[in-house]
């Protein structure tokens, strides 16, 4: 288990990692796969049976990454409407099976197994989130957990269901009634791997607030913010649906109680990146800071009728009468407006000084070079070293 110095069985070591991995909202997003984190799972379960195996190289690793990463994006794209599951983890659970699959060699009558076994393990629902609760990290981990149990227990010759996506009762018809393209399953299957378009956070939060919070710094650049009482107002223009969400559910959007709140109000990160002009860990973690509060209950929410579904603007004036609007954009950290290297290695080291037991700089420069050079590495637990306790 990274970080307690604890040995355990590889399902529960990817349970508690991948919970790890997912509590600051920090991972990997599928943007057109209704923003699914593929990759906590997926590397929960790699770790933990690369880890269990000994061993296993690191081209075998990223092999095992590639694959479940490829699965989880495809299922999600042919999940076409949104019934209300935690994706990360009712469909992560078929990424982290195959990566586990195929660090074990499964052949395919026992990989078919496992996604069959699998299958009865496909739950998670996004109700945690509206509420703030906890469980919503620990979905991550399940699906984690049940992606290396199922992949060891087919091993030994258990059987799951076979026709786990098209059958009478297979996961398409049974989770998405009426909201499904099974076509997207296997179109170029082989030759376009669906994980290349994966986006990188660079705030630790819902990744559908990025947009706003990438607007709202451009307006706080432009306008020289310095302080807060350089502001007069901030007015939010939505969609009606997205006013709603964002505007009509009461207090938590802005003064969130705890973290998991505080990472999916519109109000309270608007709010964060226009007082301190950044969004990190600390930052989100700022449950009391007055500034950030008093700015957030100041925060108007407009609905138009014209507006496109998910579209809004940022309007903000300052105190001698300067305003500035900006209309929100696709977010940085997609393939198309992908961070920079220096940037991936910045949110890398928040991470890490910001853990239960932050490892040193000689560790971290070291873990960086392990992934530098991860294709050649001959045992890839060399990863986990600087993270072991």
């Amino acid at each position: 288990m990274l970080l307690r110095g604890t040995s355990l069985p590889a399902p529960q070591a990817a349970l508690l990692n991948a919970s790890m991995g997912h509590a600051l909202d920090f991972d990997d997003t599928l943007d057109t796969g209704g923003s699914i984190h593929p990759g906590v799972s997926v590397l929960g379960s790699v770790l933990a049976v690369c880890d269990s195996l000994g061993g296993v190289s690191g081209r075998d690793v990223l092999l095992a990454v590639a694959l479940g990463l490829d699965v989880s994006c495809r299922i999600a794209l042919a999940s076409t409407l949104d019934r209300g599951w935690h994706r990360t983890a009712a469909i992560g659970v078929f990424g982290a099976t195959a990566a586990a699959g195929k660090l074990l060699g499964l052949p395919p009558k026992q990989m078919l197994a496992a996604f069959g076994i699998a299958y009865s393990h496909a739950a998670g629902n996004r109700q945690c989130i509206l509420d703030g609760a906890l469980t919503k990290r620990m979905q991550a981990g399940q699906a984690a957990n049940a992606g290396v149990f199922s992949a060891v227990l087919a091993q030994t010759g258990f059987t799951g269901a076979r026709n786990i996506f098209n059958g009478r009762f297979g996961f398409l018809e049974l989770y998405q009634p009426n909201g499904y393209d099974a076509s997207v399953l296997l179109r170029d299957l082989g030759t376009a791997f669906r994980g290349e378009a994966l986006s990188y956070k660079p705030y630790p939060c819902g990744r559908p607030l990025h947009a706003v919070i990438d607007a709202a710094l451009m307006v706080r650049a432009r306008l020289k913010i310095e302080r807060p009482d350089d502001i007069e107002s901030v007015t939010i223009e939505a969609d009606p649906a997205g006013y709603s969400d964002q505007f009509g559910r009461g207090p938590a959007k802005r003064r969130p109680t705890q973290v998991v709140e505080a990472q999916l109000p519109q109000p309270f990160l608007v709010a964060t990146a226009l007082v301190h002009g950044k969004v990190g860990i600390a930052e989100v973690d700022g449950l009391g800071d007055a500034s950030v509060l008093s700015l957030s209950d100041r925060i108007v929410g407009v609905a138009r009728d014209h507006r496109p579904r998910g579209s809004l603007s940022i309007t903000v004036q300052r105190t001698d009468g300067r305003s500035v609007t900006v209309e929100a954009s696709d977010p940085i950290g997609s393939p198309e407006k992908p961070l920079a290297k220096i940037q991936l290695e910045t949110k890398f080291r928040d991470c890490a000084r910001n853990a239960v037991q932050p490892p040193s700089e000689t560790s971290l420069d070291g873990l960086l070079a392990a992934i530098g050079r991860l294709e050649m590495l001959p045992d890839a637990r060399e990863l986990m070293t600087a993270f072991a306790g």
